[in-house]
């Protein structure tokens, strides 16, 4: 099927994308067995004791960690075609910000709604109109990801893809589908009867098993890419929240360093301790 990107301005509403409905096709196989992704629950720091950090979304245990950042896109035409990325560091340069590992787009744009389409076609500058990131992983930046991680691993034939369960077009056969979850309901409180049996936890994902390979049929099936993709033998991990504008790779320090140095990313170095939110940018200010 085709629909238009969600969350989009009207020229991005204009460009049709081919996305699919559950299951994934072939390689992928749907896990029943998700006993493999507990370690990612249980590696987090827990959330709601203070302003959310990176240590609440991506796992703790590796050498180091990179943060890299999804391009907004200067439009020319009313196409995607007619656009071009535009990286975090363009807009700092234009607004006089300051680019370092805790940025926040929010605060490049002087603007708490990273999706205020009129306020970003007010601030363009240098050419075209400016539209903001998308807050999933796409397709461009997550083959490079992969080119850059597959040496890094012994495991690439084994890999865990998870997807978040709430996009609506996915289509009524994710009903009965394991989850993985993180951040789970441990208050002991009842649930209501419409959730008997499941995990009431801050997200829910849907469980697929692949070669890493297989990323590149996952980008003809959604245009959204996984938001946790790991190997089996864990030696890297890529994480994207969905309320979010930028992914996350956990990994060896020689690992994480390709990612930091590849010209095709805008990537930054990131720690656990580092604020995650809109509002954490502690030079460029709150916006």
């Amino acid at each position: 099927m085709e629909r238009a990107a969600p969350s989009s301005g009207s020229k991005r509403r204009s460009t049709l994308f081919t996305v699919g409905t559950y299951p994934p096709p072939a390689p992928f196989v749907v896990a029943t067995d998700i006993e493999g992704t507990e370690w990612l629950d249980e590696a987090l720091a827990p959330l709601g004791h203070g302003p959310p950090l990176v240590g609440g979304i991506v796992p703790s245990g590796f050498e180091a960690y990179a943060r890299v950042l999804h391009p907004a896109r200067r439009f020319f035409g009313p196409s995607i075609e007619q656009s071009v990325p535009l990286r975090w560091s363009e807009i700092a340069a234009a607004r006089g910000k300051t680019v370092h590992p805790e940025m926040r787009l929010e605060a490049l744009i002087d603007n708490v709604d990273g999706h205020d389409y009129e306020h970003w076609t007010a601030i363009s500058a240098g050419g075209g109109e400016w539209f903001p990131p998308f807050e999933w992983l796409e397709a461009d930046e997550g083959h490079e990801l992969l080119s850059l991680l597959h040496s890094c691993t012994e495991a690439s034939e084994h890999a865990w893809f998870l997807l978040w369960d709430g996009y609506g077009d996915l289509g009524p056969g994710i009903t009965t589908a394991a989850r993985a979850f993180i951040h789970p309901d441990r208050s002991g409180r009842p649930l209501p009867p419409e959730l008997a049996g499941r995990t009431l936890a801050f997200r829910d994902y849907l469980v697929f098993r692949a070669p890493l390979d297989a990323l590149v049929g996952w980008f003809l099936w959604r245009f959204e890419g996984p938001n946790y993709l790991w190997p089996a033998d864990r030696a890297w991990i890529v994480a994207t929240e969905i309320d979010g504008f930028s992914t996350y790779v956990g990994g060896s320090r020689p690992c994480i360093e390709k990612v930091l140095a590849s010209p095709l990313l805008e990537a930054l170095p990131s720690a656990l301790d580092h604020r995650f939110d809109g509002w954490g940018d502690p030079i460029n200010g709150p916006a």
